[in-house]
């Protein structure tokens, strides 16, 4: 009997192995198939930084290349413009996320349920994702010209509007564009999460006679990390990179007040035709955003196990 005994838990033994195993196996198999997607964005991704590395260290386009190794990415920190750039870029994130991801985060939060109304209003937030770049900025500079409605509202109070001579107001209305342009696709993410939401906890936490906040602190926010986590680094990625809205709205002015970093880039590549500085600009930026993102990934997930 005893053998028999230990028969069956080797027989049972074996069966786990060969289960875990087999699901081990599928695991790899699954990851197998994103390989021509991953080749593909690697070679897209990696490719162009080739160009950019030779270039920052050298003066290309000139009558014989001069090589002239570290030279560009010492002058960044005397330039007083960049750095300029750079404070002015972190600062937009800064506030700009401190107001779509909370605003967003509400918005799905009481929009998420199925309904006509909620599905109008839904409809509403995302329709400003849907426009083009350039429209955007060009459908705000009419709308904050002198002559738009905007600067006639708030003429009303008293409020000379002008952004084309004062700067906090073009940075303010560049917060304002951004918020408005972009707020749906945190709104999007959330909503999907909370759609997504097994309601049996919910579900049990109201029969115990838990408070909505109580059940959105401790059941539904904890579910959210991982969608807040990936709509934070979306969102800051996309405002690190802001240009083409900016551009069309305020042109860096006045001055150089509202000019981000992708504006001083593209401004130093093709208006002053330096390609060598324009290029270690780059690449010191791609690396700032780097940086960045594994950052803001560690504080989120330390210890909290979001990716695990």
């Amino acid at each position: 009997m005893p053998c028999y005994s230990n028969m069956l838990g080797n027989s049972y033994k074996l069966a786990l192995n060969f289960y875990f195993n087999k699901e081990e196996c599928a695991m790899k198999n699954y990851v197998w198939l994103f390989a021509p997607a991953l080749i593909v964005l690697l070679f897209i991704g990696l490719v162009p930084i080739f160009p950019l590395v030779n270039f920052s260290v050298q003066k290309p386009y000139a009558e014989i290349n001069e090589f002239v190794g570290l030279s560009h990415f010492k002058k960044m920190y005397s330039d007083a413009r960049w750095i300029n750039a750079i404070q002015r870029t972190i600062i937009l994130a800064l506030i700009v996320l401190s107001i779509e991801i909370p605003l967003g985060l509400i918005l799905a939060y009481f929009l998420h349920r199925p309904g006509l109304l909620n599905a109008i209003a839904s409809a509403a937030i995302v329709m400003p994702a849907l426009f083009p770049y350039v429209s955007i900025g060009l459908m705000w500079r009419l709308m904050c010209s002198t002559v738009g409605p905007v600067g006639r509202f708030l003429n009303i109070f008293g409020i000379n509007y002008n952004i084309s001579i004062d700067a906090s107001q073009a940075f303010a209305t560049i917060i304002v564009m951004d918020v408005w342009h972009w707020t749906s696709i945190t709104f999007l993410i959330l909503s999907a999460a909370f759609a997504a939401m097994d309601p049996t906890p919910i579900l049990a936490a109201r029969t115990e006679g838990a408070t909505r906040w109580q059940i959105f602190r401790y059941i539904q926010l904890p579910n959210l990390a991982f969608p807040l986590l990936f709509a934070i680094l979306l969102r800051l990625i996309d405002v690190l990179k802001i240009f083409d809205e900016v551009y069309v709205l305020t042109s860096g002015g006045p001055g150089f007040n509202t000019e981000f970093v992708t504006q001083y880039i593209r401004n130093v590549a093709l208006e002053q035709w330096n390609f060598g500085y324009g290029s270690a600009l780059s690449l010191t930026y791609l690396l700032i955003i780097i940086l960045l993102c594994i950052t803001i990934m560690n504080i989120m997930t330390r210890g909290r196990g979001v990716l695990r």
